[in-house]
């Protein structure tokens, strides 16, 4: 993983400099009042300053952004337009070395083929945009070495910091250099600022809202994922069963990867047994759209003979015919704020805190009383 960090990295620079050489040419074109720059070194902060008439030093506080009570909004205004007209743009490396920073920071994510975690992506690219960073989505797949890789990374400066979504936290060796470079997202530890989603209550929400109307035979289609936002799935379905007086069976738990042809073909298992179940518990919205697929293959009506619920409500459950039943997560918040409290840690340190994300329950078309003789499959 460290190895595709540093590549993305190395993309991102090679396209700012891309967008560099493209300015510093519009920028001649615009202006034909300066020296003409045929054949020669990109523009620097000395061309802005002898072509301005103030010193290096003046440019580099009004390109940093600190003018305040230092340089005349004048002077402010006729620095910013000659460097855009000569293309000049701060040199990347110089950057680095002076600030220590390279901003650029990660999302850390389990799964890229997730299609969730896209909204993650672009809350959290929102909100670095504002600051000046750019971001890069890392999956860990099946790596179990990923925290010493991020520990390499964040060592190396290649990265400044990491946003740790659905995943366990990090090995207490790892604690206390990743803190303040670090915010964990859909979980919660005591060492560093954490988004915590109320998972519990969306899966409460979703089992009492099949039982209230009127289902015994609930299945659960589990993501065979061992992290906590998936172990508290379970723990929920297993509670809310008990509570209700619903033995467990063994035959209605079935488990798949966040993937539509692995959750298809364990939904065909559920579906085919003798006592088929009238509702499916689902993890992830991509993991209820396996069950609608194995549902139409074996002529199963939904929800006339079968209730699915899902988890998410992202851009599959939209898709869905008929929509979704789902628990809520705001993705895209969720990435926003994740990056926000990551970038105010980098400047000032922030205390460990645990801040609780509220999820919400849709009712769509996907759910309904089970029939008196479900129809045997």
């Amino acid at each position: 993983m460290y190895k595709e960090v540093i590549r993305m990295t190395y993309v991102i620079i090679a396209f700012a400099c891309m967008k560099r050489k493209k300015r510093q040419r519009e920028g001649c074109l615009m202006s034909n009042r300066h020296e003409s720059r045929a054949g020669a070194q990109p523009p620097t902060s000395f061309d802005v300053a002898k072509r301005a008439g103030v010193s290096q030093s003046t440019v580099s506080l009004v390109l940093n952004g600190k003018t305040a009570g230092r340089v005349s909004p004048r002077t402010q205004e006729a620095v910013l337009r000659i460097a855009q007209e000569l293309g000049y743009q701060p040199s990347m490396a110089a950057r680095t070395l002076r600030l220590g920073r390279t901003h650029v920071a990660a999302l850390i994510i389990p799964d890229v083929s997730n299609p969730v975690f896209a909204a993650v992506l672009q809350g959290a690219e929102q909100a670095a945009r504002l600051r000046d960073y750019t971001v890069v989505q890392v999956s860990t797949g099946n790596d179990t070495d990923w925290q010493q890789r991020i520990v390499h990374a964040l060592a190396t400066r290649s990265i400044d910091g990491f946003i740790l979504c659905s995943l366990d936290l990090p090995e207490s060796v790892h604690l206390d250099l990743l803190r303040g470079n670090a915010v964990i997202v859909d979980g919660s530890s005591p060492a560093f600022p954490s988004l915590l989603l109320d998972i519990e209550y969306g899966a409460s929400a979703a089992l009492r809202h099949l039982l209230g109307l009127g289902h015994r035979r609930i299945a659960h289609l589990a993501a065979h994922i061992d992290v906590e936002t998936f172990r508290v799935r379970q723990r929920v379905y297993e509670r809310i069963l008990s509570e209700a007086g619903i033995p467990l069976r063994a035959d209605y738990q079935a488990t798949a990867g966040v993937d539509l042809e692995e959750s298809c073909s364990a939904a065909f298992d559920l579906l085919r047994t003798p006592e088929p179940p009238t509702a499916i518990f689902c993890d992830d919205d991509l993991m209820a759209a396996g069950v609608y697929k194995a549902a139409r293959k074996l002529h199963v009506r939904m929800p006339a003979d079968l209730s699915i619920v899902g988890f998410c409500d992202g851009l599959v459950a939209q898709l869905l015919d008929p929509p979704l039943t789902t628990v809520t997560i705001p993705m895209q918040d969720l990435g926003r704020r994740a990056m926000e409290l990551l970038l105010s840690g980098l400047e000032t340190e922030l205390p460990p805190f645990v801040e609780t994300i509220s999820l919400d329950f849709v009712v769509r078309e996907s759910t309904a009383p089970p029939r008196e003789d479900p129809l045997l499959r």
